[in-house]
């Protein structure tokens, strides 16, 4: 084999190890005092804790979002929304927000801390 074909698979190695490295690292990642920020309108109206299971109602002039809290991840129940893409998300403790455009709502998870150490 050619020494620069040689090089360049191992520099292109190198590089997907690397990003697989921080791909793992980054959903991995366990949040300190793990929280559920829910905004309706982008404005926060509720915080919950992630650690204390419990169930409640979001509701607005178009409908209603179910919301529960169960072994440390929250989820959209159960909606009233026409497409109901935000119960079909499912269960989430950090990754991806939840997101109900027809109700205007969405659900974040936060850490205690908003501080980043890179």
């Amino acid at each position: 084999m050619n020494k620069k074909i040689i090089i360049a698979a191992i520099v292109l190695a190198a590089v997907a190890a690397a990003g697989a490295a921080v791909f793992l690292l980054m959903y991995s990642f366990v949040l300190p005092n793990p929280a559920a920020e829910i905004y309706q309108d982008g404005k926060l109206i509720k915080s919950v804790s992630l650690s204390e299971d419990t169930e409640f109602i979001v509701e607005c002039d178009s409908g209603y979002n179910k919301i529960k809290v169960e072994d440390g991840k929250i989820c959209v129940e159960e909606a009233d929304c026409p497409d109901k893409i935000c119960v079909r998300q499912g269960k989430i403790n950090g990754s991806v927000p939840i997101v109900c455009l027809p109700h205007r709502l969405e659900i974040r998870v936060v850490g205690g801390s908003n501080n980043v150490d890179a």
